[in-house]
């Protein structure tokens, strides 16, 4: 049993997860991650029309097209000037227009489920087919054999079995070669981790590939987060289930406090990376202290030890003429050296002054 806490200077909420995580963290506050300024607007004056025309306008002073992911991008980072309630009813209207996101994970889950499904049926499949190819050899073993000590019905017998099964095996081998060439090609088109419920690892890549090439294009300021657990909390957890509840814990936060135009993906060996649209360096060391912040106000205990989750964050650019592999290679680069820094977050040597 792993028991989370929420520390709050009015209150403490403890959450008790159980190692399947039956439960979630539905009560955890969403924190907003900040903008470049901290001007308020008074809610009687904000609407969405004005709202809509204030993002148009500072997509207009920048010559960054209005195509709906530039659009997005500058919609909530405008937003975060507004007063939380007029936030509030304008994230509801998001949530009723974005339902098929998660009808989507929902989708991709169910494949997942057939995929692993399959696959279990292939290799059975596998094994059937190797049965066959051994019988056939007992046939043609027999039929070398001495005839004196072998009965002609038996022959005769196994010879029609032996053609029904050569017939079947073709059919078999067949089946198995397009059901495996299918599965192949929905895992290549799969977009969701199916542990975490972010993007996987190949469509982030492919994110930040698109992202790159908008970068070369328009000259605009993005970058990538790549994020871990420090090893201080990485040598407590001993066993393959601990670590996935905890890692299930920090997806669930990251996706509960990130913009909704913020890509978040699940890389492998424990870390996950975000892509920030229109984000410079500053905005991203603001939104790496947000994320840091959350982690840390959220506890667990894992057996006698009580521990404040935390993040080590290494922050790249994307910027032209640097590949979208190097982008995420320096932010790799960046989050290693955090670890082993034991700090918050380091920016690549190369983006640090920018």
């Amino acid at each position: 049993m792993i028991r989370l806490e929420k520390n709050d200077s009015k209150e403490t909420e403890s959450i008790d997860l159980d190692e399947n995580l039956h439960n979630d963290l539905e009560n955890i506050d969403d924190l907003n991650i900040d903008t470049n300024t901290n001007t308020s607007i008074d809610s009687p004056q904000a609407s969405l029309d004005s709202l809509s025309n204030e993002v148009l306008s500072a997509l207009s002073s920048q010559n960054i097209p209005p195509l709906p992911a530039n659009y997005q991008a500058f919609f909530e980072q405008i937003l975060g000037k507004y007063d939380l309630d007029f936030q509030k009813k304008i994230y509801d209207l998001i949530e009723t227009d974005t339902k098929n996101d998660d009808r989507n994970i929902d989708f991709e889950k169910n494949i997942y489920i057939a995929f692993a499904k399959t696959k279990d049926l292939l290799k059975c499949t596998s094994s059937i087919y190797k049965s066959f190819i051994l019988m056939n050899d007992i046939y043609e073993q027999l039929i070398k054999a001495d005839k004196t000590n072998v009965d002609s019905q038996m022959l005769d017998k196994l010879r029609q079995n032996k053609d029904y099964i050569d017939k079947q095996v073709i059919t078999l081998k067949s089946l198995y070669e397009q059901c495996s060439h299918a599965l192949e090609n929905i895992n290549t088109n799969t977009m969701y981790d199916s542990k975490f419920d972010v993007y996987n690892k190949r469509y982030f890549i492919k994110l930040v590939q698109e992202e790159s090439i908008a970068v070369n294009k328009f000259n605009h300021n993005s970058t990538i987060l790549m994020m871990a657990l420090p090893y201080s909390i990485t040598q407590y957890l001993n066993n393959e289930q601990m670590a996935l509840v905890v890692m299930k814990t920090v997806a669930k936060l990251l996706l509960k406090t990130s913009r909704r135009s913020d890509m978040i993906g699940y890389i492998g060996n424990g870390i996950f990376g975000m892509l920030l649209k229109h984000s410079n360096v500053v905005s991203s060391k603001r939104a790496s202290d947000r994320l840091i912040e959350l982690l840390q106000n959220t506890n667990i205990f894992l057996g006698s030890n009580e521990l404040s989750l935390n993040l080590n964050i290494g922050i790249s650019k994307i910027k032209p003429n640097r590949s979208a592999q190097d982008s995420l290679n320096y932010a790799i680069l960046a989050l290693r050296l955090a670890q082993q820094n034991k700090v918050k977050y380091v920016v690549y040597k190369e983006d640090d002054n920018d």
